[in-house]
């Protein structure tokens, strides 16, 4: 008996009705397909709920704003992209960076000048802190460059959180005097993780504060800075400038000369090629200036070209600097009391560190300065400002140490330190 036959006697479905009773069931799933799509609700594209975007916008900043010299902040990838790696052109003061075999030194001192307009510096921040005044932020400061010695931190490191210190308390309010230590700790241990090959440990930055900072404190106030800031981590400091100019004193007169153009294969601007001395020299008057809050009235940039113009040469300052001297007079008057102040000062030498190269001794942060010497300098600079009959220190070849007449027990030590 056929297989067709034994499913008729045993009353199954017979072949020709199996085809159509499957194709009822197909056309029956079809319709309740379609029953589904047409019964399934449209989302208005107006109702869809709007993407959070990036993480680091996480202030309440407006996404369709522009980029303007009062609001220099970019809210958009594509807007970050046009600051940070693709600077379109803007006027700039004049160029002195020579052929860079790695980029473009016209992009890179585009972007090195606009940093200096996107970090804003606010010299009068204290108003917003009743229980705070300058001098706390200076014993803060001179105790963070203790720290960045004995843990063997570069310069730069305690420059970022010196930034971060002042653009912190620049965009909050009523900070109590209790938390500006575990401001200063954190700050630093931020910057450490940006700037160290090998930072230390969180147990270490709160062990410096003697018990006054916990090691979950450093944590959540690290969260809550870094999104004040809104994550702007890099600005160009002034000892980053300092750099800068240092090594274009010793590239460009190779610049000048006749014919000498530099191969692909140099080395400019990757290994440093100053004198180390002559940096310290330099840094500690930065270190000083540092400390006083008035500093920020001025830009990074401008207060590195200043500090060459009182401890080198004005000419050599607006050489490396692009600043003309009417531009950076108003900064020179300021600076005099302190450059004084350094020049009567001996000359700094350089530390030696264990387990630190001896080419890089020169970017470990010393405390070469202290209270003491800050009083002196702010002392001669109320006397300049008091007196309404004395001028300005005219900006010359001579040295700025001779505008204060020395004692006379001390004219033989300075007259032989300058001829030397």
């Amino acid at each position: 008996m056929s297989q067709t036959q034994r499913r008729l006697r045993n009353g199954a479905l017979s072949s020709r009705t199996k085809p159509a009773i499957l194709r009822a069931r197909k056309r029956k799933n079809s319709e309740n397909e379609e029953d589904r799509q047409v019964k399934q609700p449209r989302i208005d594209s107006s109702e869809m709920p709007k993407p959070l975007g990036d993480v680091t916008s996480s202030l309440n900043v407006e996404r369709e704003r522009s980029l303007t010299p009062d609001n220099p902040t970019p809210d958009t990838w594509h807007k970050f992209r046009r600051v940070t790696c693709i600077p379109s052109p803007v006027t700039t003061r004049k160029q002195p960076l020579p052929k860079l075999s790695w980029a473009e030194q016209e992009q890179v001192w585009t972007l090195m000048c606009r940093k200096d307009r996107l970090y804003l510096r606010n010299s009068d921040y204290l108003a917003l802190h009743p229980s705070l005044q300058a001098r706390m932020r200076a014993i803060l400061l001179d105790w963070l460059t203790e720290v960045c010695e004995v843990f063997k931190f570069h310069r730069e490191t305690y420059y970022l959180a010196t930034d971060y210190i002042d653009r912190y308390l620049t965009a909050s309010e009523n900070v109590p005097k209790q938390q500006l230590q575990l401001i200063g700790i954190t700050c630093l241990f931020i910057a450490a993780k940006i700037e160290e090959i090998y930072p230390r440990n969180l147990s270490e930055f709160a062990y410096v504060t003697d018990g006054a900072c916990l090691e979950n404190e450093i944590l959540e106030k690290e969260l809550v800075i870094v999104k004040i800031l809104n994550w702007d981590l890099s600005p160009i400091t002034s000892n980053n400038w300092l750099n800068t100019f240092l090594q274009l004193a010793k590239e460009l007169p190779q610049e000048e000369v006749p014919g000498a153009e530099g191969s692909p294969d140099d080395h400019n601007f990757v290994f440093p090629c100053y004198s180390p001395l002559t940096f310290v020299q330099v840094a500690r008057l930065l270190d000083l200036c540092t400390l006083e809050i008035s500093s920020l009235s001025f830009s990074s940039s401008m207060v590195a070209a200043t500090a060459l113009c009182h401890m080198l040469s004005p000419q050599l300052a607006t050489k490396v600097s692009g600043y003309s001297l009417e531009d950076m007079k108003d900064c020179y008057d300021w600076m005099a009391a302190f450059a004084v102040t350094v020049h009567e000062m001996d000359p700094v030498q350089l530390k030696s560190f264990s387990q630190v190269p001896q080419d890089d001794v020169h970017n470990i942060q010393t405390h070469s300065v202290d209270l003491e010497i800050l009083e002196r300098a702010q002392i001669r600079l109320s006397q300049i400002r008091s007196s309404s009959s004395r001028k300005s220190p005219e900006m010359t070849g001579v040295s700025v140490a001779m505008l204060t007449p020395p004692k006379t027990d001390e004219k033989a030590r300075v007259g032989m330190e300058y001829a030397g």
